[in-house]
């Protein structure tokens, strides 16, 4: 088979792909996932700021053309993926899960089946015992290198979608800061359908040589080779008090295209010199979590963003489809000035709104520390309306609990609406 009837293949099997059911599933639950965010906007800003429909759509695209990428980089590269080794990643994921939910993540269960899987070799006398046996022999018979491959490219496609993303998907929430003060913060928590067609090694039925000279590099050793379409869902979860969710999203791609590359490049070494195997399932298990580490000590490093600013009322969010947004306003941006009228909170705005019936004129702070002159017209029963959220101030009273809930979830009780827009 050439390399263009393997592409071919690999088109027909995503076409194929849309017609599991596992695939609307997938969708069904991204879409209640954003659903619950714009609940929880509701509750918080008595807006809704997302739209569940547009962010599942959104995942949809960029989901389809991520797993894509992935599959064919996989293909060019050569990984070669058993299928017990797969059920073995999933299962290792389950468990880690049970742990702590972040764990649900490849990278731990392959780094893990790394290093199981020589241990496995070194006692086989496991294999006939009760109960564990079955799995024992699964694990001493695994090929844990292209799992490790695979998380690095899966991980270096995130890194994509995250830029892409740009934190679209983010949401503002209240939170309580380090000294029990109440801060603005974004929660960036996106998830994308990333079909996947992979090789899998076969005994009949399916295509044996080369796609080039040195393929498969990441091989289980087998003669022939088939093609697997795999379900999957890629996502990542952040929350910021100290960056835009904007910059935020650039920062966390950079760290795991760092992260993807150093894993592909230690996981390749290790296949031309094997005592550095277990330094690729070491990286792939601390690494990872050394992300997480990293992304909390920055946040420790810096003050809150989200708060009261001396020179004006800063905004936290702009809803869509308002003059804000039309006008360009920026979350994090500081409104100083409306219609010439100097403003210092939000009480302040909508008496200087009222000062020119016909136009708005604006003189705003941007992020870079520029200011920058904005107006808009001024519509006939909406000239209150700018559509923006500013940040939370000394008589927020309302917050997300973080220590007592997951990120998307659990509001303090009896949680009232606020007035905080303009």
């Amino acid at each position: 088979m050439t390399m263009h009837g393997d592409i071919l293949s690999i088109l027909a099997g995503f076409g194929r792909f849309f017609l599991n059911p596992v695939f609307y599933l997938f969708l069904l639950l991204i879409y209640l996932h954003y659903r619950r965010q714009m609940l929880l906007e509701r509750q918080l800003f008595a807006v809704r700021i997302q739209s569940p429909l547009q962010q599942t759509v959104r995942a949809l695209g960029m989901g389809v053309a991520g797993g894509l990428l992935i599959s064919c980089l996989s293909a060019a590269l050569g990984i070669v993926i058993q299928m017990q080794d797969l059920w073995l990643l999933w299962g290792l994921a389950a468990l880690l899960a049970l742990i702590r939910l972040r764990y649900l993540c490849f990278a731990y269960a392959a780094g893990l089946l790394a290093i199981f899987q020589p241990v496995a070799s070194l006692l086989p006398g496991l294999e006939s015992a009760p109960v564990i046996g079955g799995v024992w022999n699964m694990i001493a018979q695994a090929k844990p290198m292209p799992l490790l491959a695979l998380v690095a490219i899966m991980h270096l496609i995130e890194a994509l979608l995250v830029r892409w993303n740009r934190g679209r998907d983010a949401s503002p929430l209240f939170v309580e800061g380090q000294r029990g003060r109440i801060v603005g913060a974004y929660l960036l928590h996106s998830f994308w359908v990333t079909p996947l067609v992979l090789f899998v090694p076969v005994d009949a039925g399916g295509f044996s040589g080369t796609l080039y000279s040195g393929w498969p590099f990441f091989a289980s050793g087998a003669a022939s080779y088939g093609l697997l379409l795999l379900p999957s869902v890629t996502g990542f979860s952040a929350l910021t008090q100290t960056e835009t969710a904007e910059r935020k999203a650039g920062q966390i791609s950079r760290q795991l295209t760092a992260y993807a590359l150093l894993l592909l490049g230690l996981t390749a070494l290790a296949l031309l010199w094997s005592p550095l195997t277990f330094l690729a399932a070491l990286f792939a298990l601390l690494g990872h979590e050394g992300l997480f580490w990293l992304g909390e000590w920055q946040e420790r490093q810096k003050a809150p963003y989200f708060i009261q600013s001396s020179r004006g009322v800063k905004v936290m969010a702009v809803l869509p489809g308002t003059p804000a947004e039309e006008i360009g306003i920026r979350p994090g941006e500081i409104i100083v000035k409306v219609n010439g009228q100097a403003v210092h909170k939000k009480e302040d705005l909508y008496p200087a709104l009222q000062v020119n019936s016909a136009f708005c004129k604006m003189e705003v702070l941007t992020l870079e520390g520029e200011v920058k002159f904005v107006q808009c017209a001024v519509y006939a029963g909406n000239h209150h309306q700018l559509g923006i959220i500013v940040v939370p101030d000394a008589s927020t009273r309302v917050f997300v609990d973080m220590q007592q809930a997951s990120v998307v979830q659990l509001v303090k009780q009896k949680l009232e609406k606020l007035n905080l827009g303009a």
